[in-house]
C-alpha cells in the first residue's frame, strides 16, 4: 500500500560541508553494544521482520519473525516490549501484535475488534503502548491509542483533527510526534493534548516534508544534535534538529527515506522503498547495503536485544507458564522442532517434564 504524501517539490540538497557548519557533525561514538544486540527492520513487501547488524547494517536474517501465522500484511515498526518480546505494528491489518524472542506469535494487543482505526509507529512508556494512527476512518482525522502491556481495553489518547500523526517517540512526559499534513514535529503531553506551538514548525517545502521515524541521538553523539528525523518527501532527506526544535544538519539520500538508525561508527544507517542504506558521513555519499527487487519495502529500524535463551519458553515471552504449556500439548507427538525442547525428534513427555520444571519466568 503506498502512503499518502504530499505533492513532489524541487529537492533542496545541502552538501556535507553546509551540514557540518551547520552542527551536524560527528560527536561521540555510540556506546558500546550489548552482546546479540540487533536492529529489528520490517519488510512490509515480504510481511517479516528482518533483522540487521547494528555493527555495519550487514543482514543477519530475512525472516527474524517469519510470520508462519500470516498475521502481518504491512508491518511498520517492531520494538522491543521492555519484557523481553517484540511488538509489531500493521498498518494494514490496523493492529498490534507481541511475538517472542525466537519470533513466535504470541498475542494480539490492538486490532479493529477493540475499535482501531490504524495502527502506524508505537513506543513503550510507563507499562503502555502508544501508537499512532493516520487516516484510518476515512473522515481526515487521526490519533494516538493507548493499551496496558499487560492487556486490557484499548482507548484514544489523543485525537487529532484534520492531523496524520506518523513516527512517536517519548518527549520529556509526553511525546513527539510528525504530522504528515503539515509536516510538524508535534508535542503531545502526558494527557494527550496537542501543543499549540510544534517542536519544529515547517514549511514542507524548505524543511522537512512528511516525517516518518523520529529518533532520540545519545548525547554528544551528533554535536549540537538530539533528535534524526527522517522525510519522506521532497525535500527527502534524513534531519538533525536540537533538543529544541532547530534544524541542525541535513542530509539528502538518494532514495526517500523511512527508517533511520545510527551506527557505532557514525554514519547513519536508513531504509528506503526496496533498499537498506548509509551515509557515509565522511564522504557524505549513500552507500548501499541491501538492494532489493519491487517484492520488498523496507520501514523503520529499531534496536533490540534479545534475552538469553530459555529451553522452555516455547513461544519466547520470556516467562514458561500456560501458552508453553498449550503450544507444546497442540504439537504434541509431531517434529515440530520450537516444541521439541530436548530435540529427540517427537514432542513428548520428555519435553513436557521440562516445561513443567522450568515453569515461572526465565
Amino acid at each position: 500500500m503506498s502512503l499518502p504524501h504530499a505533492p513532489s517539490r524541487a529537492r533542496l540538497t545541502l552538501p556535507l560541508a553546509l551540514c557540518a557548519a551547520l552542527g551536524a557533525t560527528l560527536g561521540a561514538p555510540v556506546a558500546a553494544l550489548a552482546a546479540g544486540e540487533i536492529l529489528l527492520v520490517p519488510n512490509s513487501g515480504t510481511d517479516k521482520i528482518w533483522a540487521i547488524s547494528p555493527v555495519d547494517g550487514s543482514i543477519i536474517s530475512q525472516q527474524f519473525i517469519p510470520n508462519t501465522e500470516g498475521l502481518l500484511l504491512q508491518p511498520i515498526q517492531a520494538i522491543p516490549s521492555g519484557t523481553g518480546t517484540i511488538l509489531v505494528t500493521d498498518e494494514t491489518r490496523k493492529s498490534v501484535y507481541e511475538y517472542g524472542a525466537n519470533g513466535a506469535y504470541i498475542r494480539t494487543l490492538a486490532s479493529p475488534k477493540q475499535g482501531v482505526l490504524g495502527a502506524y509507529s508505537l513506543c513503550v512508556r510507563d507499562g503502555f503502548v502508544y501508537f499512532t494512527s493516520g487516516f484510518g476512518a476515512g473522515d481526515g482525522n487521526g490519533a494516538i491509542y493507548k493499551v496496558s502491556l499487560a492487556g486490557g481495553p484499548v482507548t484514544v489518547f489523543s485525537s487529532w483533527t484534520g492531523g496524520n500523526p506518523r513516527g512517536i517517540h517519548p518527549f520529556g512526559k509526553g511525546f513527539l510526534v510528525g504530522d504528515s499534513v503539515d509536516d510538524n514535529l508535534e508535542i503531545v503531553d502526558a494527557s494527550g493534548v496537542v501543543a499549540p506551538i510544534p517542536f519544529h514548525d515547517s514549511d514542507g517545502a524548505l524543511s522537512i516534508d512528511f516525517p516518518q521515524q523520529i529518533k532520540k541521538l545519545e548525547p554528544g553523539q551528533f554535536i549540537g544534535s538530539s533528535w534524526l528525523v527522517t522525510g519522506f518527501s521532497d525535500p527527502a532527506g534524513i534531519y538533525l534538529f536540537t533538543d529544541t526544535g532547530l534544524s541542525n544538519g541535513y542530509y539528502s539520500p538518494a532514495t526517500s527515506p523511512r527508517g533511520c538508525h545510527p551506527l557505532p561508527n557514525g554514519d547513519i544507517l536508513f531504509t528506503g522503498g526496496t533498499q537498506i542504506r548509509k551515509i557515509d558521513i565522511v564522504s557524505g555519499n549513500s552507500v548501499i547495503l541491501f538492494n532489493g527487487n519491487s517484492a520488498h519495502s523496507f520501514r523503520f529500524i529499531d534496536l533490540y536485544a534479545p534475552p538469553a535463551p530459555c529451553a522452555a519458553d516455547v513461544n519466547g515471552s520470556g516467562t514458561v507458564d500456560a501458552s508453553d504449556l498449550a503450544a507444546l500439548l497442540a504439537a504434541w507427538g509431531t517434529s515440530n522442532a520450537t516444541a521439541d525442547i530436548n530435540g529427540s525428534g517427537s514432542v513428548d513427555a520428555s519435553d513436557l517434564a521440562i516445561v513443567l520444571a522450568g515453569w515461572g519466568p526465565c
